[in-house]
């Protein structure tokens, strides 16, 4: 019951102070599963996120229930899952009505406005703590390979993102053993 706990709590707090997204979120799971709770290390919790940024749907979520179900299995996942969504859902639905009530409101435009460079600096914070784990120095060539053609895949050829993960994860399997 406690580990079940502890896993609501852990992400009751990510769903709560997780604002922008999944994205924006998943540097404070890192800190609940890795630094705080000590669930998993750095490196499973980049295999995980791997694995979860491959699947559909929201990453937060995903990764929740992934962690939940490694500490304490089914029931494990549905206490990670309900802590990381409550939070969402309740606030969701409150500020989507006060948000459209006052939606021209100088304030509430600001508002919105002043955290969206938060959610880059969490982005940022997060691409430099992985990219060592991508790039490593005995191994960085092929995976500068991967990620350059993963851009101009995604950004200039306007392939699927899923399309370019599936190509990538084939790639890995054949080339990165």
């Amino acid at each position: 019951m406690a580990t079940w706990l502890g896993l609501f709590w852990g992400f009751f707090k990510v769903g709560i102070l997780g604002y922008g997204g999944g994205p924006g979120s998943i540097s404070l799971i890192q800190a609940v599963a890795v630094r705080d709770y000590h669930w998993m290390d750095a490196s499973q919790f980049a295999e995980t996120l791997a694995v979860g940024n491959a699947l559909p749907g929201p990453i937060a979520t995903k990764l929740a229930a992934s962690i939940g179900w490694k500490v304490a299995g089914a029931a494990g996942a549905a206490a990670a899952l309900l802590g990381v969504v409550l939070p969402s859902l309740v606030l969701m639905l409150g500020l989507f009505q006060l948000i459209s009530a006052y939606r021209r409101n100088p304030y509430v435009q600001g508002l919105i406005h002043g955290v969206k460079p938060i959610v880059v600096v969490l982005l940022v914070l997060l691409v430099a703590e992985f990219a060592p784990t991508a790039f490593s120095r005995q191994r960085w060539l092929l995976p500068a390979v991967f990620f350059v053609g993963g851009l101009i895949a995604i950004r200039w050829l306007k392939v699927p993102p899923a399309l370019v993960i599936l190509a990538s994860m084939a790639g890995g399997a054949l080339f990165m053993r």
